[in-house]
């Protein structure tokens, strides 16, 4: 199931202007780092889950418009269940609920595919997923993020963590 607006499902709490991107529509990084807090701890409970950094040639001077569109094409790619959100930069990340690093890869393929008329430039992902032991949250995100430096240090693709 893919998500059918840019705006995101449910009600005010998704939309309210303190958690909401202006430029996308999307989650903004206060949001996301709320959310996120919860899903790692859930993590240590057991819930499967992949982090994904996407990057696909913008960055903070690329017109509002673009990082719009590009937003609204991740968000439809991807199911309900997950996060998306606009972290600035020309940067987006999406947490994968249920979703191991298979999961993760075809994840990223599909975006890949919504964003070949759109993105201005090569898309890169980093993908990690949770693991035990992973002392918190951001040491997981700094994995992605290593991970999207070596996809986009070769061109694009897609990097692991």
């Amino acid at each position: 199931m893919t998500n059918s607006d840019s705006g995101g499902a449910g009600g005010p709490a998704r939309t309210h202007p303190a958690l909401t991107d202006p430029h996308t529509g999307l989650a903004n990084s206060l949001h996301f780092d709320l959310v996120f807090n919860y899903i790692f701890e859930a993590g240590n409970r057991g819930l499967p889950f992949t982090v994904m950094l996407v990057s696909a040639g913008t960055d903070d001077t690329s017109p509002d418009s673009l990082i719009r569109d590009i937003g609204r094409q991740i968000h439809q790619t991807t199911r309900t269940t997950d996060l998306v959100s606009h972290m600035g930069g020309g940067r987006f990340v999406v947490c994968l609920l249920g979703t191991n690093l298979p999961g993760g890869r075809i994840a990223a393929d599909r975006i890949d595919l919504a964003l070949s008329g759109v993105a201005p430039g090569a898309t890169c992902f980093g993908l990690a997923a949770y693991a035990a032991g992973i002392e918190d949250s951001r040491a997981l995100l700094q994995m992605a993020e290593t991970a999207l430096l070596a996809a986009q240090a070769s061109g694009g693709g897609v990097g692991f963590a």
